[in-house]
């Protein structure tokens, strides 16, 4: 008995029109998912928008509905051009929330935001424990950060502005040594062109380091310190204002502080509490 009678033609027919139902039904999932990313950067991009404009309130929900978003709308792949990472969705809520006053949601979205991409608004993030008086949260987490890279200077740094900021200068003397100690290596490995003699980074932490022994009572290590912070070359821009005028504050001359700390430009948080200690009204 023979058997059943194939027909190849046929047979082709179909594989070819499952081909085209499969690639019809990719080009739609590709049509509907790029559709769908594009939806969620509009929504991105006016978060920015609002943000701009000073509503806060806005800007803050449409970013925290671009994050909810995200993760589902760039699966199994990100076919918009240029489409928003979640570091920086996290990052920008956190600014957003910075400035409407919501410490708590802020801290949060910077963590996120260095759980993703560590050095992510790190900077804004210290500055931003500091400003709020978490102290204590901003040693821990320079605590961790030494942990990770014993050789970080920043850490160090760091470590020293929280201990200053919770009323422990002479535990901040240490972190500052250390940081000053730690310096030298860290230019070399990353600004190995960088000149010789006195770099501003180093006198920053030299008058810290000076404010830190004088509010500790260590006159000879802070005069020590603050002399090392002027070592620059005459006529040249002088680096050792802040300890300068902590010197003159402690002598009793409170006005000549004053005039050395007029136009001073304070770089971060905690120098801003410092120049605040001496003159309240700037």
């Amino acid at each position: 008995m023979n058997g059943p009678i194939r027909h190849p033609r046929r047979h082709l027919t179909r594989w070819i029109l499952a081909a085209l139902v499969l690639v019809h039904l990719v080009a739609l999932g590709a049509y509907t998912l790029h559709e769908r990313q594009a939806h969620l950067v509009t929504l991105y991009l006016d978060a920015r928008d609002q943000w701009r404009d000073g509503h806060l309130d806005a800007a803050a929900a449409e970013y925290t509905a671009f994050l909810a978003r995200r993760a589902a709308t760039a699966w199994p792949v990100v076919l918009y051009r240029h489409f928003p990472d979640e570091a920086t969705g996290w990052y920008l809520l956190a600014r957003v929330e910075t400035d409407r006053h919501d410490v708590d949601a802020a801290v949060a979205a910077f963590e996120r935001a260095m759980a993703l991409e560590p050095m992510r608004g790190r900077r804004d993030y210290r500055d931003l424990l500091l400003r709020s008086g978490r102290s204590t949260a901003l040693v821990a987490f320079a605590r961790e950060e030494a942990r990770i890279d014993p050789a970080s200077p920043v850490a160090a740094k760091d470590l020293g502005a929280a201990l200053l900021a919770s009323g422990q200068p002479a535990l901040a003397i240490d972190a500052y040594q250390r940081a000053l100690a730690l310096l030298p290596g860290w230019r070399a490995r990353f600004d190995p062109a960088a000149p010789a003699g006195l770099s501003a980074e180093e006198a920053d932490i030299l008058n810290l380091l000076s404010v830190a022994a004088r509010l500790a009572g260590d006159t000879a290590r802070a005069d020590a310190a603050c002399s090392r912070a002027g070592a620059t070359p005459p006529g040249a821009t002088r680096l050792d204002r802040l300890c300068q005028a902590y010197r003159e504050e402690a002598g009793g001359n409170h006005d000549a502080a004053v005039r050395t700390l007029g136009g001073y430009a304070p770089p971060a948080p905690e120098h801003e509490a410092l120049v605040a200690a001496i003159a309240p009204q700037r």
